[in-house]
């Protein structure tokens, strides 16, 4: 594959993760703060999403540790981009092991069905934020080619 079919490949996979994971966090957040456009989401739809964010927050952290791939169990899911995990640990390289605590503890509430707090929030809206600068950084690698 040429060097504009990788990029292209990763920014299409990343684009995708960023969207998915943006459209789940939204949905969490319109039930999480009762909002009025939140009032017909289904409990089905919520397990979905605390499903989804909770597998891809385990793949973040095991990726955080250890950069070996995808584990056991994860195949099915959208792999979590390399240069994204990279991203992260650049931003968080001073307390990286907190902050991986810090994401395991939000992936349990999920999936303990745990109401979340402001502060689990704020961990999933940096997520989406590092990840959408992933993809801005991806579409204008593509640009320039």
């Amino acid at each position: 594959m040429s060097g504009i079919g990788i990029i292209s490949q990763e920014y299409k996979s990343t684009a995708n993760l960023f969207k998915n994971l943006n459209d789940y966090i939204i949905l969490l957040k319109k039930h999480h703060f009762k909002l009025k456009s939140g009032e017909n989401i289904t409990s089905q739809e919520i397990i979905s999403a605390r499903n989804y964010l909770s597998n891809i927050l385990g793949q973040i952290v095991t990726q955080l540790g250890d950069s070996n791939g995808v584990g056991e169990g994860e195949q099915n899911l959208p792999k979590v981009p390399p240069f994204f995990i990279k991203r992260l640990q650049e931003q968080h390289k001073g307390d990286i092991s907190w902050y991986k605590n810090d994401l395991e503890e939000v992936q349990q509430s999920l999936v303990g069905n745990e109401p979340l707090t402001d502060k689990f929030i704020d961990h999933l809206d940096e997520l989406c934020e590092q990840l959408d600068a992933e993809t801005t950084r991806l579409y204008r690698k593509l640009r320039r080619r």
